[in-house]
């Protein structure tokens, strides 16, 4: 596991921040901030939370005592026998865990990751509002580019996504069970719905 100097400069050096900006940021100088990277002098629990939350991660991240920047646990990324079958349980999974590993390669991917989810779910809350399930009121963009806008703007994130710098060590072993259950499962919509491919 990292060292809490490791993961400060680690995380620093992902939003491409120099000393200065990233001390300025977190409101201490940069001779301190060289200080806790350096390990020389250790942090208290005010300048732990301000860094979680400036770097977007866990104050156990920060701490090298997990390598989940969002909180979970190693054994929550275990496979299990479920994960083999396409259902909402695989798909909330294999979405974490892609996550995780994209927020692992570098902190532009998972943000990329997190703005595609989120176009995800409301390209799927605006059918639901379509339909009735949820007030149409909640949408302020007109139906009739909603879907359109939001393709356009996944397209762009999709074309812009960072290039992968997951130290392969790191996560080498087979796919999770999920993530395979989850991409077989809508390509066997895909092909059922469109019939030519």
């Amino acid at each position: 596991m990292a060292t809490y100097s490791e993961r400060l400069v680690e995380l620093r050096t992902e939003k491409n921040l120099s000393q200065k900006a990233a001390a300025l940021d977190l409101g201490i100088s940069q001779a301190l901030l060289s200080h806790y990277e350096k390990g020389i002098r250790e942090f208290n629990m005010d300048f732990l939370c301000r860094a979680a939350d400036y770097y977007g991660v866990t104050t156990d991240y920060i701490l090298g005592r997990t390598e989940s920047r969002a909180g979970f646990s190693s054994t929550e990324f275990d496979d299990r026998d479920e994960d083999a079958v396409f259902n909402t349980r695989s798909i909330y999974r294999a979405a974490i865990m892609t996550h995780e590993r994209m927020n692992a390669g570098s902190a532009q991917a998972g943000e990329h990751a997190d703005i595609l989810y989120a176009i995800t779910l409301y390209r799927t809350l605006f059918a639901a509002a379509q339909k009735g399930y949820i007030p149409k009121r909640w949408f302020s963009i007109q139906p009739k580019y909603a879907q359109s806008a939001s393709l356009a703007v996944a397209e762009i994130y999709l074309n812009d996504f960072p290039e992968k710098t997951v130290n392969a060590r790191r996560y080498g072993g087979p796919e999770p069970k999920s993530i395979e259950a989850v991409i077989k499962g809508v390509e066997n919509i895909i092909r059922k719905t469109s019939g030519n491919i």
